[in-house]
């Protein structure tokens, strides 16, 4: 024959001002729910009854991604549910400086934004583009700055992409 569990239980007013032993688990009969206790908590930690959590079912949401470090060449990704994906990298920047893509585009036709590391506060430079796209990278070129000189060779620049990736 099985055994029956039965829990500790009682009315929400109870319940609320009830501070169970640690893993503790207690049943609210005025609002049919559970609370899961951690020792310190007056009331518990109310669990959310399957009506009450949102449907996710057309929510964007990210699925996959890669954080940028040392390894990986400071590279990184978010890739979201619908196709949509963000990624960028850091490069250094000089007349012409090949970037290659961690995710393949469906198209050419993705935004791109570029930032040099130094003069983040002071957005002086202009006239960045990326040339020779691809789905799978570009060519970034044609740093100057608004002081009419060009950037120095070598200088650390951030790159993001945004647009649908190819699957």
């Amino acid at each position: 024959m099985s055994r029956q569990i039965q829990i500790r239980r009682g009315s929400a007013a109870e319940n609320d001002n009830f501070t169970g032993a640690i893993g503790e688990i207690t049943m609210d009969t005025t609002n049919k729910t559970l609370r899961v206790h951690d020792g310190e908590t007056v009331g518990g930690t109310v669990l959310a009854k399957q009506s009450e959590i949102p449907d996710l079912t057309n929510a964007d949401y990210v699925v996959e991604s890669q954080f940028p470090t040392a390894e990986n060449n400071y590279t990184w990704y978010r890739k979201y549910k619908s196709g949509w994906v963000e990624q960028g990298g850091f490069v250094n920047s000089g007349s012409q400086t090949s970037v290659n893509f961690l995710i393949p585009m469906a198209n050419t036709d993705y935004f791109a934004s570029f930032m040099f590391a130094s003069n983040t506060l002071q957005p002086a430079y202009t006239g960045v583009q990326g040339i020779n796209r691809t789905t799978t990278g570009m060519v970034v070129c044609g740093f100057y700055n608004n002081r009419a000189n060009y950037s120095t060779i070598g200088e650390a620049m951030y790159w993001k992409i945004e647009g649908v990736s190819a699957n």
